[in-house]
């Protein structure tokens, strides 16, 4: 099934451009997605429920072909776009009053079982030959660049307004971290157009987390590290 929506961009989430901000866009495109899977019975709380397991986001990509106004009304579209063996990629779409594509995402997912802490195959979760996977309107690729030898830059401290419902550091959470490494200023000469986000860990409450930062083939590489574990590697293109 695709999930439809029509909205306009809320002031609460813009940047000081007056348009959706970055953490913004993260913010719609998850809960578009919790929608969807809420439809569909596959989201986290059900899961939780059922079968003693949450989604975990492994990657998330989005690409800003265009911010979104303040009150600029646009069309949301949430589907399913591959389900294999243990992962799952759900593709959000924002698009303008003519149809044009304003933020593409695709977020790979996995169910993981939290009394073992092992990755479940998705059919062994609900997700099952009558679940209906939507052909992508965009070829989307993740990155496989190596991080190397980036500089500390910063460091940040997990709060209780950080925590999810299952307890870890909310998947936003890291991305304001990295996006706030940035000025107004430099975000207003150069807006960030793509980022990517890796999710590799889990950190929790009132851990103290360093961000480090790094360029590499034109993209400013960034990973959040918990002592020498990193949690969270991040590409952004501006």
């Amino acid at each position: 099934m695709k999930l439809i929506r029509q909205a306009a961009v809320p002031a609460s989430i813009c940047d000081p451009n007056v348009t959706l901000s970055v953490k913004g866009t993260f913010d719609l495109l998850q809960d578009y997605l919790t929608e969807m899977m809420g439809e569909l019975e596959l989201d986290g709380v059900t899961l939780r429920e059922k079968y003693g397991c949450v989604w975990v986001f492994t990657r998330n990509r989005v690409e800003i072909d265009r911010p979104l106004a303040w009150m600029e009304r646009y069309t949301a579209e949430s589907y399913i776009s591959s389900a294999k063996g243990a992962k799952m990629t759900v593709d959000t779409v924002l698009k303008d009053k003519d149809g044009a594509i304003c933020v593409y995402s695709r977020i790979e997912m996995c169910a993981l079982e939290l009394a073992t802490q092992k990755i479940r195959r998705i059919r062994d979760v609900g997700v099952t030959s009558d679940t209906h996977v939507e052909e992508p309107e965009r070829d989307i690729r993740f990155s496989r660049l190596k991080h190397e030898e980036l500089d500390d830059y910063a460091q940040v401290e997990v709060l209780s307004g950080d925590i999810d419902f299952v307890g870890h550091t909310n998947n936003v959470s890291y991305v304001r971290f990295i996006t706030n490494t940035y000025s107004v200023a430099q975000l207003r000469e150069r807006p960030i157009r793509r980022i990517e986000v890796r999710y590799a860990g889990q950190t929790h409450e009132r851990d103290i987390l360093t961000i480090r930062k790094g360029e590499a083939e034109g993209k400013e590489l960034f990973d959040v590290v918990l002592g020498d574990v990193i949690a969270v590697e991040c590409e952004i293109e501006r």
